[in-house]
């Protein structure tokens, strides 16, 4: 059954194997914590269109989130907080309508936050899903009292 991978927590290191974002049916990818993975998330990821939970909290990525990140429409539950992630969130993580929790806390994203994070009304957003990262005022309404601590020293 390849709906639900949950390799969290195993001491895993390199690269995630590419084969994995051929797993179009998982609906469940969890690699959190105590893995010291390297590398990026591939556009490929856009293609696991049943995903509902992504969790890949402190696993050690690095690079952007990839804009194909928006076709992830039936995900509920998007953790990418404490790695190494940098460049800006991408608008289309606007088009996840049925996510419920999102944390993007302790990475290096920097850029502002897109305005489009504000049509995700089916979360609510608590302090601290996003801070200690790198994004720019001024912040959407919508969570501009969430965004926790925020290093600006690159802002304008």
């Amino acid at each position: 059954d390849q709906d639900y991978l949950d390799l969290g927590a195993n001491n895993l290191t390199g690269a995630i194997p590419i084969e994995i974002w051929n797993l179009t049916k998982l609906v469940h990818l969890d690699l959190y914590k105590f893995n010291e993975l390297t590398g990026t998330l591939p556009p490929e990821i856009g293609d696991l269109t049943d995903l509902r939970y992504l969790r890949l909290r402190s696993c050690g990525l690095s690079g952007s989130i990839p804009s194909e990140v928006g076709n992830l429409i039936n995900l509920i539950d998007l953790r990418l907080g404490f790695n190494g992630l940098t460049g800006s969130i991408p608008p289309t993580i606007g088009d996840l309508s049925n996510l419920a929790n999102i944390e993007l806390d302790d990475n290096n994203l920097s850029g502002i936050i897109p305005d489009e994070i504000c049509n995700l009304d089916g979360i609510e957003f608590n302090t601290g899903w996003i801070q200690n990262n790198q994004l720019c005022p001024p912040y959407p309404s919508c969570i501009e009292d969430t965004v926790g601590e925020q290093d600006t020293t690159n802002c304008d």
